[in-house]
């Protein structure tokens, strides 16, 4: 029945938060009701589930993000990533949806870490990303896209990397051009991840950069070029680019 309470309905009455003869209300109302009914913890808890409820719910949460305190904020991104016991996109989508781009890079890379089961050593191998699942690649390259209008992504990314290298072993100064094309290196220096740009007017390509302890710029030449041509074949792998060469 439409007013009966679903799987991940808020089931509100009760002194606490409602009066006694408090209604049922289900669907997101009931989540928004709850948000408005209840403490701090109570509305970290709406907030949250509110994530349960589509298009429609993510907008919500957006705009109480927007609208309320930073300590809710940073409370609500700690509550899903202790709730997630699986991996779990519905952090990186909500930054990425808020244009909080450093922060969405460096979920992606705590994701990845994760999903490669590397959380203790803080970093991945060539090995890790030709082992990586596809159906997370492809999740995190939909959203990256998504919420960038197409400016940044691992697509967008190794298919400026295909037509700079051109060759399974490129040299020191393609691997520069690649970098300057990214805005990641300038005059052959290249950026740490704090002097990079976190901005939607970045150059295309500029991120996701990986964290500010790992990625694709960061580390050695060789390590770069051989995690760039690793990822370039998985995402042909998951038919998410072309092979041009």
């Amino acid at each position: 029945m439409e007013n009966q309470p679903g799987k991940y309905d808020a089931v509100l009455g009760g002194k606490d938060i409602t009066p006694v003869d408090g209604v049922v209300l289900g669907g997101l109302e009931g989540v928004k009701r709850r948000f408005g009914s209840g403490g701090f913890d109570y509305k970290v808890a709406a907030v949250a589930e509110g994530l349960k409820y589509g298009e429609g719910g993510l907008q919500w949460v957006i705009q109480v993000l927007e609208e309320e305190s930073q300590q809710l904020e940073l409370a609500v991104y700690a509550l899903l990533r202790e709730e997630s016991l699986d991996v779990d996109y519905s952090l990186l989508k909500i930054l990425l949806a808020r244009g909080k781009w450093q922060e969405a890079d460096t979920e992606t890379a705590a994701l990845m870490l994760r999903i490669s089961r590397r959380e203790e050593e803080g970093f991945m191998t060539v090995s890790d990303m030709e082992k990586f699942p596809w159906e997370d690649m492809q999740m995190m390259e939909s959203l990256w896209q998504e919420y960038s209008k197409g400016r940044f992504g691992f697509t967008v990314q190794t298919q400026i990397w295909q037509n700079i290298a051109g060759k399974s072993d490129p040299d020191w100064n393609a691997w520069c051009r690649f970098g300057e094309h990214v805005g990641w290196c300038q005059h052959e220096n290249w950026l740490l991840w704090n002097d990079i740009t976190f901005d939607i007017d970045a150059p295309v390509g500029h991120l996701p950069r990986g964290g500010a302890y790992i990625g694709w710029g960061l580390g050695d030449f060789w390590t770069g070029c051989r995690m760039l041509s690793a990822m370039t074949s998985k995402l042909i792998s998951c038919d998410l680019i072309l092979n041009n060469h």
